[in-house]
């Protein structure tokens, strides 16, 4: 593990991979949330909190980790965080909007 965090280009790379990852995971769970199972609602006030909060500080800490990266690679990777970063907070935003705002949400 010591070595792991030394190592800056992969601890930033599977930052990426697993923001994409759960990011993909929520959006797909999200679509089971208009069946009326009681274990998906339950597993999903469960995992939706869980969820948000590592997509919240996942791509942080792979953007601050791209910037001890030497190479051509360290423009890309701030890029693709910061791009992580602004996606994740476009969909909280709207979900905010609409769970608490907007009088027509679902």
């Amino acid at each position: 593990m010591k070595t792991f965090f030394k190592n800056a280009p992969k601890v930033s790379f599977t930052s990426l991979l697993a923001t994409i990852i759960i990011f993909l995971a929520f959006v797909g769970f999200l679509n089971f949330a208009s069946s009326d199972a009681r274990i998906i609602h339950v597993i999903g006030k469960i995992l939706i909190p869980i969820m948000l909060i590592i997509l919240m500080l996942n791509p942080v800490v792979g953007f601050i980790y791209s910037f001890y990266m030497k190479g051509k690679m360290k423009i890309v990777m701030i890029l693709l965080h910061l791009i992580c970063i602004c996606t994740v907070s476009f969909f909280a935003f709207i979900g905010l909007m609409f769970r608490y705002f907007v009088p027509f949400s679902p």
